[in-house]
């Protein structure tokens, strides 16, 4: 079969492009920070994390207050519980390209392999002298700069999770357990960089494609840039939860918290270049290149409420927890650093690039309204030294409603549902040792993905144990998760992976009385 220039074009541009329909549901590129990192919520009781995530297996642990309530009932006196965590996390990105025919300066660009490359010669005979002509046909195409295209990134990070004081008492026959604390309702940081980003997205696999004829009169032109954002900080919980046991079988509870918290946000976008391309060659300048800087914060508010019950029978206890629907809200100021190249010239051989440059701020309101969430699980006690627990968790985040601060809405992440696999074993009264795995869910899905809506899924592994002394009890976790996922271009593809491991503590102390 053959092909034309045009056709041979066409498969040239077919690189880095992200469907603008399912933009928001892909980890993409140049994606405004907005709700990212709002999923990512936080489980506070170490002892829970140690067994994969299940909690109606646990007994006397009031870390988890506000994920389900109703397992306070199981608290044996005045409690006072303090938390924290330390956090690695190694994450990088490779990118991997296919060659192409006729462009073949493209893939050597995005590659950053150039520098391997001599200078063609361009001496030709006019008239019998030897003169020196270069264009974009017969010269190396090389960067402006030393960035590659891939990078990988590592941060260690310790921060409180929670402090809580709990307490039972008696109304009538009923026995009441009520509690009060301060927790992390979710980690917020968050990082995505993608080196070599084009705009526009030229030829998105999913939607439609450029024109490719004329590209030597008319040729496409798209600007190259390196893209990252990142955010720091948490949302906090402060509020209290009650629990009462109707009877030795049954108890009910409700938690209830005020979100509040802060971030530290940053967008950079470092421009590349332009690449000019034509129907089989390509150029690269500096035409229009623009740069920014957005650095600013993010103060967010909400509140998060929580039912939950508790059946216990002789060998088994069964619980179902709910959160109704929540809005968190959103307030954001932002400094903008842009610089573009207005014009290019050359002066004694010398180019040289008219910069324009300017500062601007932005501030608004958007917010993420949450749909109803649930958590069904059963913990079986196989002996008296060991329990085993199932729980699934839904979350049909497709429904969530993110409203822009311009007053656009949109349902920018995705649904899952996640098992927790979990057991804990307890040889003597003062040790307790818990192992599970759980599956956790992003919100988001790789880039033109195969199937269609499907997210970033991948399992967390944890181990842990537990120490009692006297009045005071120690539980330590340690998590390890290796989350990876590829994003697919036509002749290209970004492999991303984030290593994070958790070591988590919770100490508590019951205070005679």
């Amino acid at each position: 079969m053959k092909y034309s220039y045009g056709t041979l074009a066409f498969a040239a541009l077919i690189v880095f492009s992200f469907s603008s329909a399912r933009q928001a549901l892909a980890q993409g590129y140049d994606t405004p920070l907005g709700s990212q990192g709002l999923s990512r919520t936080t489980m506070h009781s170490a002892a829970s994390r140690a067994a994969g995530g299940i909690t109606i297996a646990l007994k006397n642990d009031m870390s988890l207050m506000f994920s389900n309530p109703a397992l306070l009932s199981s608290l044996e006196g005045l409690q006072l519980s303090l938390g924290g965590l330390q956090q690695h996390t190694y994450a990088k990105q490779e990118q991997r390209y296919g060659g192409l025919q006729t462009h073949s300066a493209f893939n050597l660009l995005m590659e950053g392999t150039t520098g391997l490359i001599s200078d063609a010669d361009t001496s030709k005979l006019l008239g019998g002298t030897k003169v020196r002509v270069i264009d974009q046909t017969d010269s190396v195409q090389r960067p402006f700069d030393t960035i590659g295209p891939n990078w990988n990134r590592t941060r260690s990070k310790g921060l409180p999770v929670q402090i809580l004081l709990a307490s039972p008492f008696s109304i009538g026959t009923v026995r009441v357990v009520v509690g009060l604390g301060a927790v992390e309702y979710a980690n917020l940081n968050w990082y995505y960089q993608n080196n070599n980003c084009l705009s526009p997205s030229v030829l998105s696999v999913l939607n439609g494609t450029i024109s490719t004829n004329g590209l030597n009169a008319n040729p496409y032109l798209v600007q190259w840039y390196q893209y990252y954002q990142q955010r720091d900080g948490s949302i906090y919980g402060y509020g209290g939860a009650f629990s009462a046991a109707l009877s030795d079988k049954l108890s009910f509870g409700v938690s209830g918290m005020l979100l509040n918290g802060s971030t530290d946000d940053q967008e950079v976008r470092v421009g590349r270049g332009r690449l000019v391309f034509f129907t089989n060659s390509l150029r690269l300048d500096k035409q229009s290149m623009s740069s920014y800087t957005k650095t600013g914060t993010s103060d967010y508010s909400g509140a998060e409420f929580t039912l939950s019950g508790r059946y216990k029978g002789r060998a088994f206890d069964v619980g179902l927890s709910v959160q109704p629907p929540a809005t968190i809200t959103r307030s954001f100021s932002t400094l903008i650093l842009a610089d573009s190249v207005t014009a290019v010239s050359k002066w004694s051989g010398r180019v040289d690039s008219l910069h324009a440059r300017s500062t601007t701020s932005v501030s608004g309101e958007d917010k993420m309204a949450l749909p109803w969430r649930a958590t069904l699980g059963v913990a079986i006690a196989l002996n008296e030294k060991l329990t085993v627990g199932l729980e699934y968790e839904l979350r049909p985040y497709a429904s969530a409603t993110y409203t822009a601060a311009n007053g656009n809405e949109s349902t920018p992440w995705g649904s899952s549902s996640v098992w927790h696999v979990g057991a804990e074993f307890r040889p003597n009264s003062w040790l307790d040792v818990r192992g599970g795995v759980r599956e956790y869910a992003e919100v988001f899905q790789p880039l033109t993905h195969a199937l269609r809506g499907e997210v970033v899924t991948y399992p967390i592994y944890s181990i842990g144990v537990g120490v009692k002394l006297a009045n005071a009890r120690l539980d330590v976790t340690y998590e390890y998760s290796d989350m990876k996922y590829v994003d697919t271009w036509s002749n290209a593809v970004s492999i991303n992976r984030e290593i994070r491991q958790n070591i988590v503590a919770n100490v508590f102390y019951d205070i005679p009385w």
